[in-house]
């Protein structure tokens, strides 16, 4: 941790003690912009977000709490929710396939053949009321 004019700095992460806010950047190498706006967004009840840099080479994104949020433990968990992100859209297009499969067969299993082994009523409940029990009674 360095320290500079009221700045600290710890990894990827940027601390303005005076200005109630930290600056977290981001390589959009390891973390593309969709994973940055997913972790800022799980943040957005107990902190203010600003993206900014160049989506190419470095993203910034500017956190200021909301309320009395320790400064390192918000970036902190800034980083945990794009180690969280990454791995989740990293399962998701693993699974993707999968998801599509079971999908399918779920639809596919809905549309019975009309008249086939499904549509037999043994019960006789799927047979309409007046056929059951006459065209009704007349009227006197």
């Amino acid at each position: 941790m360095t320290r500079k004019s009221g700045r600290s700095s710890i990894d990827n992460i940027e601390i303005n003690k005076r200005g109630n806010y930290l600056i977290v950047s981001v390589n959009p190498k390891i973390y593309n912009l969709d994973i940055v706006y997913y972790a800022a967004y799980v943040l957005m009840d107990r902190a203010y977000a600003i993206l900014g840099g160049d989506p190419e080479r470095e993203i910034l994104v500017e956190l200021k709490p909301k309320d009395n949020t320790d400064l390192e433990t918000l970036g902190r968990e800034f980083n945990n929710e794009l180690l969280n992100y990454a791995v989740y859209m990293k399962q998701s297009a693993k699974n993707q396939r999968l998801r599509e499969a079971i999908l399918q067969r779920v639809l596919m299993t809905n549309l019975a053949p009309v008249g086939g082994e499904e549509a037999k009523d043994p019960e006789g409940i799927a047979r309409p009321w007046r056929e059951k029990h006459g065209k009704g009674r007349k009227k006197s």
